[in-house]
């Protein structure tokens, strides 16, 4: 049995097989305020909650990038059981190009996933019906799903991963095969064509360009219950963007992180991380 160090090299190790990602020292985003905002209930709470609050800091935005996290998820609310939330990641691809939906799902869901339920998530229809909105966001797939047992065992195998936890090995799985959809439809292209928003257990997250209220009008979630919510208004400062994808809030595994300020050494932190298989996708600074 391996120690914990050795395990986590092992990780690392298997994380060197990804596609090295984009760099560019390229001019940062124009600079806005920062808003953000958040709450966590022991009961569960309608997304009307969060609205006020991202108004509130409306004024600390620019409209360059809006998100809104939801953890401690309502089942009913997703049209699962609570087993299902419990146990299986609630994968979430955001669109940005509609027609690459068939060749996302068919190179990096269905060879790998074993898949409970999925489809689009219901919006308030036409973007520009709704004031302040210009630029249309993103259709979003939702899938609940686990790693089918032949991929995660080859996976396993091939990584020298025998001695993880089995869940753990698996949050590896579906953290490198977001990676890899990333770099394939994200990160490697000119014209954006998809990203993951989010594929932890238990947690969903929604961005656009634009401001953070405007995501729970045009997702719908006025009655959309969870016990925690946060919200982020504006862009990052550092690093290019040119989608929702370089908005906060950003996902680990399990995590939804929100932040405010910058990195001044954004750059050289990019290129420490590298040592470690640790590359940038959406260059910026949260990321």
């Amino acid at each position: 049995m391996r120690n914990l160090n050795e395990m986590v090299d092992e990780i690392i190790a298997s994380r060197g097989k990804l596609p090295s990602g984009t760099f560019e020292n390229g001019k940062p985003a124009e600079e806005g305020g920062c808003g953000v905002t958040g709450f966590i209930a022991n009961i569960p709470m309608s997304g009307k909650h969060i609205f006020e609050p991202s108004v509130q800091m409306h004024n600390r935005g620019n409209g360059k990038g809006g998100g809104i996290a939801a953890v401690g998820l309502d089942p009913e609310s997703l049209g699962v059981t609570q087993q299902v939330l419990d146990t299986h990641y609630l994968l979430q691809v955001a669109l940005l190009d509609p027609k690459a939906a068939r060749q996302v799902e068919r190179e990096f869901v269905s060879p790998h996933f074993e898949i409970h339920t999925s489809g689009l998530i219901p919006t308030a229809g036409d973007y520009r019906d709704i004031k302040g909105l210009d630029i249309r966001p993103p259709d979003v797939m939702r899938y609940f799903v686990r790693v089918k047992q032949k991929a995660l065992d080859k996976f396993i195998s091939d990584n020298n991963l025998q001695d993880l936890d089995p869940r753990r090995a698996e949050d590896e799985f579906v953290y490198q095969n977001s990676y890899r959809l990333n770099d394939k439809f994200y990160a490697s292209l000119g014209e954006k064509q998809a990203f993951v928003l989010s594929h932890a257990r238990n947690l969903m997250i929604l961005k656009i360009v634009g401001y953070a209220e405007l995501v729970a009008k045009y997702y719908l979630l006025d009655n959309f219950k969870a016990h925690g919510w946060i919200a982020h208004q504006r862009y990052p400062t550092k690093g290019r963007v040119w989608h929702p994808g370089g908005a906060h809030p950003f996902i680990g595994m399990d995590e939804a992180l929100v932040h405010n300020g910058d990195f001044a050494n954004y750059y050289s932190i990019s290129e420490y991380l590298r040592q470690y298989n640790i590359n940038p996708q959406f260059l910026t600074d949260t990321e």
